[in-house]
């Protein structure tokens, strides 16, 4: 059984241990092998290293097998937990960590406190949470009704991150507050709306869009934040290494053809097809979208929402675009068989269509057109390349050191043992998280001749995979590795991902 699938249980705590600990002084290298951020996540103290070269670890007794487990796998080494009470355990955390855990203090400290405050009015409150949220890099901001008091989150890289509480006597206020920054109706409290924000932050320009959800407790109120200065147009700069890279600009540089990216929501998708817009645009081209919704405006482009209300849906766009004289479209998702099938005969009359579809993994993409009602010679003929993604965090370069992780998880993990990998300790750059930013991973399938024919005998998406590995097909998981052994990312991370990658 390897590290990575023990079993851990949390033996009782030495006689006293509690006492002994206050009294100790914990070495800085031994602090140094969990961030702060982590101890207090999991509510854990690493306290000595025993002479089996496990980490032990003061832990509150509350903490389950699974999330033990877990917390092993982000260390990439075995523990021998002890039982403490959460409070004794967080005490002596902040006692031990000391200027990290002020620093801590320090950097989210303001938020906390005007979260909690009283004295501060609605609109202060509401706009300092907005600007903490773009200062931190936040994509999203969770303002969630509980029986006691709204939860307020930040999507920071793709992770959630609690920053604090507003008390319950003030979310009725906070929430009309929001509604009339985004032009919502604040007497409608029964359906779901959406609006939208538009701020001038430090001389940039921020758009935010705004959606509310009845809940038990209230209205749920979820803010997007889309800061355009901050978005990163070029198409070098997305994580492809060089050689994918060339394959997929040979791909958007034809004149013709079908170009899909497929992976769940949130893994970048709409970014990397922005980024291909913005490195084939020029002036003697007409390209053209349809998006739901359009996430960033670009100079040069001619973007339509979808309003499902109105009438304007992917399939009826699509229709009157072909009569706009278009050379490129850009389609947000395929969605139905409809859609698809306008997409694949546009790129048959000479257009370039770019476009998204949900699936795991490259090859899946093709089954999914044919499950969808598409007849497979029109997928083979259309498709010229299938690109499927995910996001990593970055390990912070601050903070960067090297782990130490067990032999066996490096053998899961397919890396040869000498392979040095790294964490971050998190630092005041970082927000104490260990990361900042995100990288792709991709794996790029270009659809050959031997491909074409697979789909057109409508075989399943393995063997069309295998036949791409064969062509030299590097998997998402082989792609993330890669960004590991790189020290790009860490072990968190790709396990985080391996799930989904297998």
């Amino acid at each position: 059984m390897t590290t990575a699938t023990a079993i851990l249980t949390a033996t009782a705590p030495p006689a006293g241990l509690s006492e002994k600990l206050k009294e100790l002084s914990i070495p800085h290298s031994i602090l140094s092998l969990i961030s702060y951020d982590i101890a207090v996540e999991y509510s854990v103290l690493p306290f000595n290293v025993d002479d089996k070269g496990r980490l032990e670890l003061a832990m509150a007794s509350e903490m389950d097998v699974d999330r033990l487990q877990k917390l092993q796998m982000v260390l990439g080494r075995c523990v021998k937990p002890h039982h403490l009470d959460r409070a004794a355990v967080l005490a002596l955390i902040d006692k031990n960590y000391g200027p990290q855990a002020q620093k801590s203090g320090e950097e989210h400290g303001r938020e906390r406190r005007l979260i909690y405050s009283k004295s501060d009015s609605t609109i202060t409150l509401v706009n300092d949470i907005i600007h903490e949220a773009i200062r931190l890099r936040a994509s999203d901001i969770h303002c969630e009704p509980f029986e006691r008091e709204m939860a307020v989150r930040f999507r920071i890289d793709g992770v959630l991150h609690e920053m604090g509480a507003i008390p319950v006597g003030r979310i009725p206020e906070t929430v009309s507050r929001l509604k009339i920054m985004a032009r919502m109706d604040i007497a409608e409290k029964r359906r779901p709306q959406d609006g939208r924000i538009r701020i001038d932050e430090s001389g940039r320009d921020v758009d935010i869009r705004v959606s509310t959800l009845p809940t038990d407790f209230g209205e749920k109120v979820v803010l997007r934040l889309l800061d355009k200065t901050a978005f990163d147009y070029r198409l070098d700069s997305i994580g492809m290494d060089p050689q994918r890279l060339a394959i997929f600009k040979m791909a958007i540089e034809r004149p013709n053809g079908i170009v899909l990216l497929t992976g769940p929501t949130g893994s970048g998708k709409t970014s990397t097809l922005y980024a291909a817009i913005n490195h084939i645009k020029k002036p003697q081209i007409n390209i053209s979208t349809v998006e739901d919704p359009i996430e960033y405006n670009m100079p040069g482009v001619n973007q339509t929402q979808v309003n499902q209300v109105a009438g304007v849906t992917f399939a009826n766009s699509l229709r009157t675009l072909l009569r706009q004289d278009p050379d490129v479209i850009l389609v947000g998702e395929m969605r139905d068989q409809e859609t698809a099938e306008i997409a694949i005969r546009s790129s048959l009359t000479g257009h370039l269509v770019l476009s998204t579809l949900h699936t795991n993994d490259a090859a899946s993409a093709v089954t999914r057109l044919v499950d969808m009602g598409v007849e497979p010679y029109l997928v083979s003929s259309s498709l010229t390349v299938i690109i499927a993604q995910r996001l990593v965090r970055k390990i912070c370069v601050n903070c960067k050191c090297e782990t130490t992780v067990f032999d066996d998880i490096k053998k899961d993990l397919g890396l040869p043992r000498e392979t040095v990998l790294y964490k971050g300790l998190g630092c005041s750059v970082c927000g104490y998280t260990g990361y900042r930013g995100r990288t792709g991973i991709f794996e790029v399938l270009p659809v050959s001749d031997t491909i074409r024919s697979l789909i057109n005998k409508t075989l399943p998406a393995s063997e069309i995979r295998n036949a791409a590995v064969k062509e030299g097909l590097v998997l998402l998981r082989d792609h993330a590795l890669s960004k590991l052994a790189d020290g790009i990312t860490s072990v968190e991370e790709i396990l985080r991902e391996v799930a989904v990658l297998n």
